[in-house]
């Protein structure tokens, strides 16, 4: 069985990598819903092409992809939306074009999340290839909001019944039953000067291009025209230490630049000084260990990711990632007292709570064991850093698709799968699902 499945995926690698393009070539950035909408037709019209039943509900802000009937229904967990590329010129090719080289495949959603979704469609194939009768459902389910405010997965929550377990495939391997939770506060600053304002000073800042991405570039205006810029290195919020903060490299350039102090140029070093601390040592908000119950659930982690300041009005956004066991409501009362202090208000704070599945569920274990049947490679439940659909449902783990020692660049230029990643993701992914929806007895 296992071997038919397997077969069937490599004889079909050329459908895959094609139907993948197909999606990489949709600018599906979160804020263009029409692109968003695009790519979702996209993957609905691919599910139907190949014979399953296909749709989209709640004016095309989820795709379902079904098949099979069952007590029990087994779900995946996608999304066709994808963080902005930034600067073209950064990029080694076209990052709406699925280039392959060097055994990888490079373009912005190869693998956040674009790779994966079409990794569970391919083993939902070859799952369908073996002509059994299936005991269970299968669900995958497409949002269009992950890289933002989940208006898409809040909707469906309230409106459709869920899976009864699941996954996405949005982090790494092995199978992460724990996660972090995370904060997106927006706060709002008055940054205009009361008095005249002699000598050079500081007018403008343009920093960040989403809430959950390091900024790689920083630009400023001064009081005379002249316009400043730095470069640093765009990564994933969740582990800030993989790239290079442009927004604290441009404090540190204006330090140097003699400006006469107003309320932005406060305001920008204040957020480098408090914030430079990633762990939140200088909010009083550091975590006292890095275990929960003898589990690894790592530290809080604080990143400012977005700061736009113009015509005496800052709009800052902190980024938060913090462990299991943490006090939300804590850390976002502290932030907002930290900005009140300031001048400052919070606008919103866009939140999501840690998740901490049991790691002795059934369906965990055929996850653990196809994993390792597969890839060869011990399983040892472990920590997801990001945020993911997980969080959208109970009994949902983030799983794949970066295999141990590979390299992360989801949100960063140059994003990449590799090739043996992909296929291999689909062929583990096949013998799950196998292994749950023939089976007669429960998987809860």
């Amino acid at each position: 069985m296992d071997r038919i499945m397997t077969e069937f995926i490599d004889k079909h690698f050329n459908d895959l990598t094609d139907d993948l393009a197909e999606l990489i070539a949709v600018p599906s950035e979160s804020d263009d819903k029409e692109k968003v909408r695009e790519a979702l037709r996209i993957a609905v019209s691919q599910a139907e092409k190949y014979g399953f039943k296909a749709y989209s509900v709640l004016d095309e802000q989820v795709g379902i992809v079904e098949m099979g009937e069952g007590p029990e229904t087994l779900g995946i967990l996608t999304h066709v939306d994808v963080v902005p590329a930034g600067d073209p010129a950064q990029w080694d090719s076209d990052p709406y074009k699925a280039e392959i080289r060097d055994g990888k495949i490079f373009g912005r959603g190869t693998l956040d999340d674009k790779g994966m979704l079409i990794a569970s469609l391919y083993a939902m194939r070859a799952v369908k290839e073996l002509g059994l009768p299936l005991r269970k459902k299968v669900q995958l389910i497409i949002g269009t909001r992950e890289e933002v405010e989940w208006t898409d997965m809040d909707a469906y929550v309230k409106s459709y019944p869920l899976p009864d377990y699941g996954f996405t495939p949005d982090g790494a391997y092995p199978v992460c039953n724990i996660e972090k939770g995370y904060i997106d506060q927006l706060m709002e600053f008055d940054v205009s000067d009361e008095k005249g304002e002699d000598g050079l000073y500081l007018r403008e800042l343009d920093i960040g291009t989403a809430a959950n991405v390091i900024p790689g570039r920083a630009a400023a205006v001064l009081s005379d025209g002249r316009e400043i810029a730095v470069t640093g290195k765009a990564c994933h919020s969740s582990q800030p230490e993989n790239g290079t903060n442009a927004l604290i490299l441009m404090g540190e350039k204006l330090r140097t630049e003699g400006l006469k102090r107003n309320k932005l140029l406060d305001l920008l070093m204040d957020v480098c000084d408090v914030f430079g601390d990633p762990e939140g040592g200088r909010l009083g908000l550091r975590s006292d260990g890095e275990y929960y119950n003898g589990e690894f659930v790592h530290r809080n982690i604080f990143s400012p990711t977005i700061l736009k300041a113009k015509d005496g009005r800052a709009e800052l956004t902190v980024n938060v990632r913090f462990a299991y066991g943490a006090d939300m409501e804590q850390i976002k009362n502290t932030i907002d007292e930290w900005a009140k202090a300031r001048g400052g208000r919070t606008l919103t704070a866009d939140c999501q709570p840690a998740v901490f599945v049991p790691k002795d569920r059934p369906f965990l274990k055929v996850f653990g064991e196809c994993y390792e049947e597969v890839s060869g490679l011990k399983n040892d439940f472990t920590l997801e850093y990001g945020g993911t659909y997980a969080k959208a449902m109970p009994n949902v783990v983030s799983w794949g698709p970066l295999f141990p020692d590979e390299e992360d660049t989801c949100h960063q230029v140059n994003e990449y799968i590799a090739i043996d990643s992909l296929v291999k993701s689909a062929k583990i992914f096949a013998a799950s699902i196998a292994r749950i929806v023939l089976a007669e007895e429960s998987f809860k």
